[in-house]
């Protein structure tokens, strides 16, 4: 199976899509050009809101207002007028350290993860907030917290540190703020490329993007296997939402991390791609604000 442009951003750091039903458009950010893109495939139109520093996330809510993570703040923007209300800054993130990819769980709450970018020392953590703005650490040892997802029956939680190679889960209920007794699901040591971003379909499978691996697979927790795959034709990938009600999927990538040579190979690193599959969308969490 192979994935079309959608868009040719030529962005640095494409990431995070995640589709927002009450608009008919996907959001997705350019962590490095600091912009928090809108792609509406009705209209094939395109429009991008700046922030000043990396803005690394995007989420739904339970009102018209989006939730945005940039380097070390969590905001609530409006997606009529584009302002910026913050809603929790955390103060122990270090320079070298930022948020990167999360989630939002059955509950409502939001998972972030950060990341030190030295992309080594793994003291990065993996944070759980809610409504009120009260922050629990979940997981800590890790390097580059990334993609999150959640089984449709909400009592297994799926996580990834990127340079571990593996997909853990964990038990999960509307108690859990911390994360144990994680087992592992998929070890891709024996793959070409790195677990990054990921989402979860109807029929329970995850669909993880892999950075330096040029595509998209498709793995079945239960048989810990890989059942399915998109080529994609740029070497970063980095993560891949549905769009509720159809089969669409769309996929991130990077320009980021390429030679002037792969740049040139690769003219459509850092775009939007679509792949059209036989499955549809698990639900789509929205953080709860009310």
């Amino acid at each position: 199976m192979n994935a079309r442009l959608v868009e040719p951003y030529k962005g640095r750091l494409l990431e995070g899509p995640v589709w927002d039903a009450s608009e008919m458009c996907l959001r997705f950010v350019d962590i490095k050009n600091n912009y928090l893109y809108r792609y509406t495939p009705a209209t094939q139109e395109s429009s991008k809101l700046p922030f000043k520093e990396d803005v690394t996330f995007v989420a739904n809510t339970d009102t018209s207002s989006l939730l945005v993570t940039t380097r070390d703040t969590i905001w609530f923007v409006d997606t009529k007028t584009g302002e910026k209300e913050m809603f929790v800054q955390f103060e122990d993130l270090s320079e070298t350290m930022r948020f990167n990819d999360g989630g939002i769980d059955p509950y409502g709450r939001l998972w972030i993860g950060t990341m030190n970018e030295d992309e080594e020392t793994p003291n990065a953590k993996l944070y759980v907030v809610d409504k009120s703005g009260d922050i629990n650490v979940a997981l800590t040892g890790l390097t580059i917290s990334n993609g999150l997802a959640w089984n449709n029956t909400g009592d297994t939680m799926y996580a990834i540190d990127t340079p571990t190679q593996k997909i853990m889960a964990y038990p999960f209920d509307e108690q859990t703020t911390t994360l144990s007794n994680g087992r592992v699901i998929y070890d891709f040591s024996n793959e070409i490329g790195s677990p990054d971003g990921m989402t979860i379909d109807a029929t329970n499978q995850l669909w993880v993007a892999l950075w330096g691996g040029s595509r998209v697979v498709c793995i079945d927790p239960e048989t810990q296997q890989i059942i399915d795959a998109i080529d994609v034709p740029a070497a970063n990938v980095t993560s891949c939402a549905f769009e509720p009600g159809s089969t669409r999927l769309y996929i991130t990538t990077a320009s980021e991390g390429l030679s002037e040579q792969q740049r040139t190979e690769q003219p459509n690193a850092g775009s939007l791609f679509v792949a059209d599959i036989d499955v549809t969308s698990a639900p789509i969490y929205l953080f709860q604000r009310k």
